[in-house]
C-alpha cells in the first residue's frame, strides 16, 4: 500500500498542487517531508517503516550539513533509534531536573510559569494556560531543566496534546538530521501572488529558489546537492509594517509553509493588492502605484502618531487663545 505523503505536508494548496500534477516524490525527499511534519513522533517512525518496506532503498548525497550516506533504509533505521532514544531521555522524571514549558505565538514566545516534576505536568499546564486556537498557539516547547548542569537541558517540541513531534537533543555518534535536506518541492505561485507564510500575515512573493537559472548557479545543482541545503529553500516576499513597505526573506523551508493569502486586506496591508497587481499584470502606471503607497503610508503614519499620544494632538496656532493686547 503506498503511502499518503500529503497527509504530512503544511501547506494545503503546495499538497494540492502536488497532487493534481502527479509530482512523484523520492524515497529521500518523503524522509525529509515526514521529518519537517508536525505529526507526533510515533506517526513519523510508522511512516519511516513503511518506507523501509515498500519503498527501494536509495543514497543520501552529500551536503553542507549532511554527509553522504550509502543507504536511506540504514539511515532511517538509526534515526528512529536516536530519536526514541532521545524523547525517552527528554520525557522521563530525573532526579535533580525539573519540567518548564513555553509556547510560540503570532511569532513571540511565552513561558508558562512554574516548574514541574514530569513532563506530563508540563504538557497539562500548556493546556491549561493557553488557548491554543484563540491565541493562536503555533508549538509549544517542553524543557527538561538539570538544576547543577546547564549543558545537559534538553528539549522537545510538542503540540497542543502534548505530542513530541521535534526533539533537540545530542549525543555522540547521533545521525546526521534532515532538518537541512534540500529537495524538490513544487508549487503552484507566480510572483507578485498574495500568499501568507506561517503567522497569516499577507505578503507579496518576489522570488523563490524554483526560478534560479543563470551562469553561475541552477535550481537543480540544489536538487542534486551540488551545493546549498536547506537554508536554500526560503522564499522573498514584500510586506507592510508601520506604513514602510519592506522586502525580506523568511527562515530555512519558508516554501515548506506557503500559501495563497485568502484573508481580507486591511489598513495599510490594501496597498499590497496594487503592488501584486503591478508586478503580475502591469495593468497600473508607476505614478499611480506611488499615489496609492503615499495614500496609505500617510495613513499608517496618523495612526502611529495618534496611538503615541493617545489621540491628543497639538492644536495649530490660530486655535490658541491671543493674548490681550497692552
Amino acid at each position: 500500500m503506498s503511502m499518503n505523503i500529503y497527509d504530512f505536508f503544511h501547506s494545503a494548496d503546495i499538497a494540492e498542487h502536488c497532487r493534481n500534477i502527479n509530482h512523484q516524490f523520492s524515497p529521500l525527499d518523503m524522509a525529509a517531508i515526514i521529518y519537517l511534519s508536525d505529526k507526533p513522533k510515533e506517526q513519523q517512525h510508522e511512516a519511516y517503516r513503511q518506507i523501509i518496506a515498500e519503498y527501494p532503498d536509495m543514497p543520501i548525497h552529500r551536503s553542507l550539513n549532511f554527509d553522504a550516506r550509502d543507504s536511506l533504509h540504514d539511515y532511517l533505521r538509526e534515526l528512529i533509534a536516536y530519536e526514541e532514544r532521545a524523547i525517552r531521555a527528554i520525557t522521563e522524571p530525573e532526579n535533580g531536573a525539573v519540567f518548564r514549558a513555553s509556547v510560540c505565538y503570532y511569532g513571540t514566545i511565552g513561558d508558562v510559569d512554574g516548574s514541574y516534576s514530569t513532563f506530563e505536568k508540563a504538557a497539562s499546564a500548556i493546556r491549561e494556560h493557553w488557548d491554543w486556537d484563540g491565541d493562536k498557539v503555533e508549538y509549544a516547547v517542553i524543557r527538561k531543566e538539570h538544576i547543577d548542569s546547564f549543558f545537559r537541558n534538553r528539549e522537545v517540541t510538542v503540540d497542543n496534546k502534548g505530542n513530541v513531534f521535534r526533539v533537540s537533543y545530542h549525543e555522540e555518534g547521533a545521525p546526521d538530521l534532515l532538518d537541512m535536506h534540500f529537495f524538490h518541492l513544487p508549487v503552484p505561485f507566480v510572483k507578485g501572488d498574495l500568499v501568507t507564510f506561517n503567522d497569516g500575515k499577507p505578503y507579496v512573493l518576489d522570488w523563490l529558489p524554483h526560478w534560479i537559472n543563470d551562469e553561475r548557479r541552477k535550481y537543480e545543482d540544489y536538487i542534486i546537492g551540488k551545493r546549498g541545503d536547506g537554508s536554500d529553500m526560503c522564499a522573498t516576499g514584500y510586506f507592510m509594517h508601520e506604513g514602510e513597505l519592506s522586502r525580506d526573506n523568511g527562515p530555512p523551508y519558508m516554501i515548506w509553509q506557503l500559501s495563497y493569502y485568502k484573508g481580507e486586506l486591511k489598513g495599510e496591508d490594501r496597498f499590497l493588492k496594487y503592488l501584486s497587481k503591478y508586478i503580475k499584470e502591469k495593468d497600473e502606471s508607476l505614478d499611480h502605484l506611488i499615489a496609492v503607497y503615499m495614500k496609505f503610508y500617510t495613513e499608517a503614519q496618523s495612526e502611529q502618531f495618534s496611538k503615541l499620544f493617545g489621540g491628543w494632538y497639538l492644536p495649530l496656532e490660530d486655535e490658541f487663545e491671543k493674548p490681550e493686547e497692552p
